[in-house]
């Protein structure tokens, strides 16, 4: 995996942002997640990989969307895009993912993009008081694939955790 991890997730966050990816409602790529079944190694490799500690990635709140735990990692990749690594926590989306793609680049996280003042925001826009995410309250993007790769919106401003 250290071989070729940045360059995956580089390419996925390139492919990420390309028209046929980005969800109607969303602004900027705001994370990209990386799944694994060994948090701990993953995360020894892709320091490796990027040339950063394996210190640099912090604890941060799981993924009920998702059905795993997460850490993110305390500095921004190129782009101001951040880095998550997760790990399943149940039998869900990253579960199914890991047996159909294996471990990688799975997960784009999209901010929600502002509705002007008299437009009603899309279903697929996340409410502030939403399920949390490592990214703040977030949301499925409809019509995804269960194995992904998956794209999530989370609401982009105060209160956001931010890397």
């Amino acid at each position: 995996m250290a071989d070729g991890a940045a360059e995956r997730i580089r390419a996925f966050a390139t492919e990420a942002v390309t028209a046929a990816r980005v969800p109607d409602g969303a602004g900027r790529l705001v994370a990209v997640g990386w799944a694994t079944v060994e948090t701990e190694r993953a995360i020894g490799q892709l320091a490796d990989a990027l040339g950063i500690a394996a210190t640099s990635f912090r604890a941060a709140p799981p993924s009920a969307a998702l059905g795993a735990s997460c850490l993110v990692l305390d500095m921004p990749l190129p782009g101001d895009v951040a880095l998550a690594v997760l790990e399943p926590a149940t039998e869900g989306r990253i579960a199914a993912g890991l047996a159909r793609w294996d471990e990688g680049p799975l997960v784009a996280w999209y901010a929600a993009a502002e509705p002007g003042p008299d437009a009603v925001a899309p279903a697929s826009v996340p409410a502030a008081t939403g399920p949390l995410g490592p990214f703040g309250p977030e949301r499925l993007v409809g019509r995804d694939p269960l194995t992904g790769p998956h794209r999530l919106l989370v609401v982009d401003g105060p209160g956001t955790i931010r890397v």
